[in-house]
């Protein structure tokens, strides 16, 4: 005769995710660390960051450069009500995030523009306009 075994609906769950995240759980919210995706193209005249942002206010975030580092971060602040009844489980991220991409030398700093629309947040980073070269001049050569 087997011996009836109980089944834990959630071992499963705990299998897809990283040990240690079951036990960082706070009451009935889940303390994740997560950061935006992210996607970088570039043309002649410059370089664009798309990051998906979604429900995530313009006020709760700070977009900045600093080193050749761009570094957006910022809060998505839940929805949720703790009395809610019937929630089995919830896959949105809550909670503080940042993301910092390298960038190259050739960004004009000054002119960087960030516009947030449907959950986007679009970085424009022109390029600087390179300097002319230096026109070559003539160096007299002395006789001793």
């Amino acid at each position: 005769m087997t011996a009836l075994m109980r089944r834990n609906p959630f071992d499963e769950l705990q299998s897809l995710f990283p040990r240690d995240l079951f036990s960082r759980l706070g009451g009935s919210q889940l303390a994740l660390e997560w950061s935006p995706r992210c996607d970088v193209s570039e043309t002649d005249s410059e370089i664009v960051v798309n990051a998906e942002l979604p429900g995530v206010a313009a006020s709760d975030m700070d977009v900045s450069i600093h080193d050749g580092v761009l570094t957006v971060r910022g809060e998505k602040r839940s929805e949720r009500n703790e009395e809610e009844e019937g929630r089995a489980y919830s896959e949105r991220f809550f909670g503080s995030f940042q993301r910092s991409i390298s960038l190259p030398s050739n960004v004009d700093e000054e002119k960087i523009e960030a516009n947030l629309k449907d959950g986007i947040l679009c970085v424009r980073l022109p390029k600087a306009t390179p300097a002319p070269p230096p026109e070559a001049r003539k160096v007299e050569i002395k006789t001793a």
